[in-house]
Order: structure tokens, then sequence, then C-alpha cells
């Protein structure tokens, strides 16, 4: 079985950092966090890490 995780303590992070800079600077372009998912993969011997690359930020509009 093969799975998609998301990190979302990180996902959480964001966007309370982002709304309360939005909040401080209403001014503020909005910004948005693009976060790389992570595959997983269920085999035999459980549960094991697939291939997966870094969390990045991206600063966008």
């Amino acid at each position: 079985m093969t799975t998609v995780r998301q990190d979302a303590p990180l996902m959480a992070e964001y966007a309370v950092r982002f709304a309360v800079e939005r909040l401080e600077d209403p001014e503020r372009e909005p910004r948005e966090a693009v976060l790389d998912p992570k595959l997983w993969c269920e085999g035999p011997g459980g549960r094991r890490p697939g291939n997966w690359s870094d969390s990045s930020l991206r600063r966008g509009r």
C-alpha cells in the first residue's frame, strides 16, 4: 500500500506565521508555502519511507 503524507505541523506553522504577518502589516502581500509531500510505502516488512524530497518554502504572490 502506498500513501502520501503531508507535514501538518509545518503547514500549521506557516499558516500562523503568515496570518500574524498580515495582521501586523495589512498592506503586506499574501504569501504561500509549497511543501513537498512524503511518499510512504507499506510492504511485507511494515512501513518504510519511499522517495521524497525536503520541504521547501516558496514565497509567492
